[in-house]
């Protein structure tokens, strides 16, 4: 956050307990502190902080297998109140998705998937309006993606790079709100790969598995 200071929303606990707890990591003093849950357990969900400070927790699942249910809901912490309060909810329930913000402080949530994984994976994308707290549908990507998160990436130019979950990155054009696949010379992994912005503006993108194989020691650098 802002701050310095790292907040921890659910996930996992012991015995595939589903959390829906939180904590605040100050780095300056080396330990965590409990601040309030959220409205739901969530595993698989993202969160963005927003320009005003505050961080937008959107989609995740509670339960496994069969008793597996999908969110479309959304909330946001408030550090000023350390609290969680419910926002729109989103138009599709997703899990494994990705989340970057915008420019213009919009959040785009990108693909995920439903209950059936890499059968259920989706091409469509989302957009967050902070001010008013609601969600529209947003383009289509050029591929299906889940399990991509935080391989997002908001450039230089204001380009939007998703760079996982998929064989293939693409880039989201602020100038027409479209997405342009990007040609590998070699396939991504896609799958839990990771990015980075580099100092000279381009990108870094490591490993991850998926098409096929399993996990990878390969990188690819993007150049805008």
């Amino acid at each position: 956050m802002r701050d310095g200071r790292v907040l921890i929303a659910g996930g996992v606990g012991p015995g595939w307990t589903l959390l829906s707890s939180a904590e605040l990591f100050d780095p300056t003093r080396g330990r965590a502190e409990r601040v309030a849950s959220m409205s739901v357990p969530r595993e698989s969900h993202v969160a963005v902080t927003l320009n005003d400070g505050r961080v937008l927790i959107a989609g995740g699942h509670s339960g496994r297998r069969a008793a597996m249910r999908l969110y479309t809901s959304a909330e946001v912490y408030d550090p000023a109140l350390q609290r969680f309060t419910r926002t729109g909810d989103m138009r599709i329930r997703r899990h494994k998705h990705d989340a970057v913000r915008a420019v213009d402080g919009r959040v785009l949530i990108t693909g995920g998937a439903d209950e059936r994984g890499d059968q259920g994976a989706y091409r469509s994308t989302e957009w967050y309006d902070p001010r008013t707290g609601v969600f529209s549908m947003g383009p289509v990507l050029t591929r299906a993606r889940y399990k991509h998160e935080r391989s997002s990436l908001r450039m230089q130019n204001g380009d939007i790079l998703i760079a996982g979950g998929a064989a293939e990155p693409e880039v989201l054009e602020a100038k027409t709100n479209r997405f342009r696949a990007i040609r590998a010379g070699t396939p991504l992994a896609g799958q839990f790969s990771a990015a980075a912005r580099l100092p000279n503006g381009r990108a870094l993108i490591t490993g991850g598995y998926g098409n096929g194989e399993g996990p990878r020691a390969l990188a690819w650098e993007y150049v805008p």
